[in-house]
């Protein structure tokens, strides 16, 4: 039986706000759980140092890995899905209150440059969510999900549009760039490209009323999306490389475990992905600074709690190193002629686990520079 520990953590809370397919492969994540408290990420020593600086969330609070240390960073609050500013010297961070999220930024030790969205009122149907913060790569730009236009305030959910404003501007000069499929949880995880246009999560609901995800691209302001995966595949989570010729995804193909999978992208399409883990509960995958290998969260343990882990993906192979075949006798005066020398094939990647007694917040995205 799958486990579905995170409907209770995320998407019950948010089904009001969310329509039911923004976390529809998420909530699956949980069978029959064994109760076990899980320790906070500072009282633990991670099985496996990684390079560079991450942060991550357990329970809305907000943590940077470093040299094999976590360290708590931030005030108190409910933080979740933090993302970098490409100088990788501030976060943007989603806070949520009772009735509403708002987006933050803040410096790499978590306190509060500036509050960049208002969306709480004491008038109720007023209140907004604001979810999936990315920068852009030129720094200019924030992209984010956010639900609005909102529907009659008798629908059964809202749904969320992508959105953009000003990094440095204030919310009234945001612009909607998607129209949502509506009762699906709309469009999310937006990531701008170099070029201008977005990537994006979409929702649809297909003739027996399941809903699908699937990675599209959309060149400009509400154009017309191209959907770069079917709706068969039940693709989402997307994250780009660090050189931007690869999405690394989540991919469910209508089961109830999922694989985690890397495509090709040239910049408006991807090409034939492939599979480099298959057959678990994957969320959340992020790049490693270099580009050569993935950090994701999924569950270990009797308890099932979301641990942090690495992947070093395959690289490519060496050219063949030309050798003189033994086996060919050379004519007197004649030169050997080389003979490629055969290439291993590399074995498929192995996991490492990174945490060991955390619950890490399988919605929240590593973020890793």
């Amino acid at each position: 039986m799958i486990l579905r520990r995170l409907a209770a953590l995320l998407f019950v809370p948010l089904m009001v706000a969310f329509g039911s397919g923004v976390y529809l492969y998420l909530g699956t994540l949980k069978s029959k759980v064994v109760k076990e408290r899980p320790q906070l990420p500072t009282v633990t020593k991670p099985k496996f140092i990684l390079p560079g600086t991450m942060f991550v969330v357990q329970d809305g609070r907000l943590f940077k890995l470093n040299a094999g240390s976590f360290t708590e960073i931030g005030r108190a609050g409910d933080w979740s899905q933090p993302a970098l500013t490409p100088d990788h010297k501030r976060l943007v961070a989603v806070l949520r209150a009772g009735a509403s999220s708002d987006l933050y930024l803040l410096d790499l030790n978590g306190q509060v440059v500036k509050r960049l969205t208002k969306d709480d009122s004491k008038i109720l149907d007023a209140n907004h969510w604001a979810y999936y913060p990315r920068v852009s790569p030129d720094g200019a730009s924030l992209f984010y999900s956010f639900d609005s236009p909102k529907l009659r305030s008798n629908a059964p959910g809202v749904d969320l549009s992508v959105w953009s404003m000003p990094l440095n501007g204030a919310q009234s000069q945001a612009r909607r760039w998607t129209d949502p499929y509506w009762y699906t949880g709309g469009d999310v995880s937006p990531i701008p490209l170099a070029g201008g246009a977005i990537l994006y999560v979409r929702h649809s609901i297909d003739n027996s009323t399941a809903v699908h995800a699937q990675i599209f691209y959309q060149s400009r302001l509400l154009s017309v999306g191209k959907p770069l995966t079917s709706a068969a595949d039940d693709c989402s989570q997307p994250a780009l490389s660090p050189d931007g010729t690869q999405v690394a995804m989540v991919c469910s193909h209508g089961k109830q475990t999922a694989s985690l999978e890397i495509a090709p992208f040239n910049g408006s399409a991807l090409g034939p992905a492939s599979v480099v883990l298959e057959g678990g509960l994957y969320a959340s995958p992020a790049w490693s600074p270099d580009g050569k290998a993935l950090a994701y969260l999924a569950p270990a343990g009797a308890a099932g709690h979301f641990q942090l882990w690495y992947l070093a993906l395959p690289q490519p192979a060496p050219s063949p190193t030309a050798t003189s075949s033994p086996s060919v006798a050379a004519s007197p005066g004649s030169t050997p002629r080389p003979t490629p020398r055969p290439t291993p094939t590399p074995g498929p990647p192995a996991p490492v686990q990174v945490t060991q007694g955390v619950d890490l917040t399988a919605t929240s995205p590593p973020a890793w520079f």
